[in-house]
């Protein structure tokens, strides 16, 4: 990649890869105090397999049917995540696991016969960040948006069912961005980079998620390397880095 080619297609994947750090270290931070870590995985999947379906069904479906279905099957998802929490709280995180290896097999049977089958299971795991459009972005960026600010203005949103419904419309919008394997890394690593803080705790993970997009796709641009598996290792490298920096710290 070279000159404005390459500033082209760094540029809206850099604010896509910011957009959503931002909201997912927040995000990330409920999902370890709540210790329900594959529900991410499991709402990222059943929408990236909605989306599949939606393409094998519609043929050629436009974005807002592929939004529309996707969106319902994450918050029918997010709805059941919810009652098992009321319900079978001990359990819970067995079962949103489980539900992450069904639809995950069933993206495989789905596309099983594909002529493209393999390309496709890629995209929806790995994403193609380099390659997002500028219209997909201010078609996303709205909802991360209104996202932030339902979550720092209303405060009781952040609990029972308010939590579910924005964790699970924000993730369907993320994995068709950049898959399921960056929208796990994104939520998780910056929420275990500051983990054992004390203070800052929010701002600190929006920092080290925003650092670990920048490194990401930088290097991924410069190497010509999958941008997804690059920024999932920047992620972690990230928060290795920012936890033993905190350890070393001298105590006062």
């Amino acid at each position: 990649m070279q000159g404005l080619e390459a500033f082209d297609i760094v540029l809206p994947a850099t604010v896509a890869g910011l957009a959503i750090a931002l909201i997912h270290s927040v995000l990330g931070i409920e999902v370890l105090r709540r210790g329900i870590i594959f529900i991410d995985l499991a709402i990222a999947q059943i929408a990236g397999l909605c989306v599949v379906l939606t393409a094998l069904l519609l043929h050629e479906p436009s974005w807002s049917q592929t939004q529309i279905a996707a969106g319902i099957a994450a918050l029918g998802a997010a709805a059941f995540f919810r009652w098992v929490e009321r319900v079978v709280p001990e359990e819970q995180e067995a079962i949103i696991g489980s539900c992450f290896i069904l639809a995950a097999s069933a993206v495989l049977l789905a596309l099983a016969d594909h002529p493209q089958g393999g390309e496709e299971i890629q995209h929806i795991l790995s994403g193609q960040i380099l390659f997002i459009s500028w219209s997909e972005i201010l078609a996303f960026l709205p909802l991360y948006a209104a996202a932030l600010a339902i979550w720092f203005s209303v405060p009781r949103a952040r609990s029972g069912l308010g939590f579910f419904v924005l964790f699970a419309l924000v993730v369907t919008a993320s994995v068709q961005l950049v898959g399921v394997y960056v929208v796990f890394a994104s939520l998780i690593l910056p929420a275990l980079a500051v983990n054992t803080t004390n203070s800052r705790k929010t701002a600190a993970a929006m920092i080290s998620g925003a650092l670990a997009v920048l490194i990401g796709i930088t290097v991924a641009a410069l190497r010509d390397l999958p941008a997804g598996p690059v920024m999932v290792f920047s992620f972690a490298a990230v928060a290795l880095f920012y936890r033993l920096g905190y350890r070393i710290q001298p105590k006062s």
